[in-house]
């Protein structure tokens, strides 16, 4: 059975709207475009869709016409509007407790993600995996909240800390150096999931907000609430297309190995995706109609480049299944978007 929707305290949400009243433009039409309204987010505690504050901040950024809209919005952000999340962490001794309390709690900010961490004799590094949400219409949310980690590590010790891995699931070739920029280390796209990675050396360095007492106080409360919204199971669509996504490039986005990657029966996922109103073989359908319309947006990627990406043996099978979705080429597609955006 499917769960209900993750949800989020709309922090991003709330600071994408600031950033479109500093350009001028109406958040109404937009909120309204993601599911979403403004009088919502103006709750004394409020929790809105997760999948509608990720839209938003798709539309956030075109309206804006930033690609690194999300970057952006966390190096302005003030992290302690997160509220209860920030000041547990922020009374953490070090970073590396801070890093386990947010993975602990995080639900109290974001019931859509999950932390998968992972220690050698080097540091850490933290897998982020979306549940509920595809990572397609997670690319500004996804940015928005890795930089919004680092920043938060970076005020909270006094240092500029440079993590020693930063990787995102979804695809990009424009405005690398911005991201270089930030972190002060080469950033990955379309890896096979997020990833953050620290040293040993920057996990011992001791936060100056430490406040032992503050954690005492505010660990039962956060216990209560993380355990209250730690179980979401979300869209089962959505965890298909995650993996699909990060297999169609490998040519092994088949049902079995992506039910034995969600710890299911083959049998047991088409149930599930039946319940929902899909197949499989749609799913996956849809998603590359998707992606390939997002991939003919990177001017870098060839055409061949795309059909690899998508899981076809080559340019032919792209072509023919790309006519079936839009009744034109790819590369008419494109010639189109480009011819638009000049205009």
């Amino acid at each position: 059975m499917v769960g209900r929707a993750p949800t989020v305290s709309g922090f991003a949400a709330r600071c994408a709207i600031a950033a479109l009243r500093k350009h001028n433009i109406s958040a109404a039409p937009l909120l309204k475009r993601a599911g979403l309204s403004e009088r919502g987010l103006d709750c004394p505690h409020p929790r809105i869709c997760a999948v509608g504050q990720a839209r938003f901040l798709e539309y956030a950024a075109e309206s804006i016409d930033d690609t690194a809209f999300g970057l952006h919005l966390a190096e302005q952000a003030n992290l302690r509007d997160l509220g209860l999340i920030f000041y547990i962490t922020s009374a953490a001794r070090n970073l590396g407790q801070a890093l386990e309390l947010f993975t602990r709690y995080r639900p109290v900010s974001n019931e859509s993600v999950r932390f998968k961490v992972a220690r050698d004799p080097r540091g850490v590094l933290v897998e982020i995996v979306y549940v509920g949400l595809s990572q397609q219409c997670v690319k500004q949310n996804a940015e928005f909240w890795m930089a919004a980690l680092v920043k938060a590590a970076r005020e909270n010790t006094g240092c500029d800390i440079r993590p020693t891995r930063i990787a995102h699931a979804h695809f990009r070739t424009g405005d690398l150096k911005e991201f270089e920029r930030f972190y002060g280390c080469p950033v990955e796209f379309g890896a096979p999931s997020g990833q953050l990675g620290f040293s040993n050396e920057t996990l011992a360095l001791p936060l100056i907000t430490t406040d032992l007492n503050l954690l005492e106080i505010l660990r039962p409360i956060c216990e209560e609430a993380a355990i209250a919204r730690n179980k979401i199971i979300g869209s089962v669509r959505a965890s298909v297309e995650n993996e699909v996504q990060r297999l169609l490039p490998q040519g092994r986005a088949n049902i079995e190995t992506v039910a034995k990657a969600l710890a299911v029966s083959v049998r047991t996922l088409s149930r599930r995706l039946s319940a929902e109103g899909a197949t499989f073989i749609e799913v996956v359908d849809h998603l590359r109609n998707r992606l390939a319309c997002e991939y003919l947006k990177e001017p870098d990627y060839s055409l061949a480049q795309i059909a690899g990406l998508l899981g076809y043996e080559g340019v032919t099978s792209f072509n023919h299944a790309f006519k079936r979705w839009t009744g034109r080429s790819p590369s008419s597609a494109r010639n189109e978007k480009q011819l638009a955006q000049s205009a």
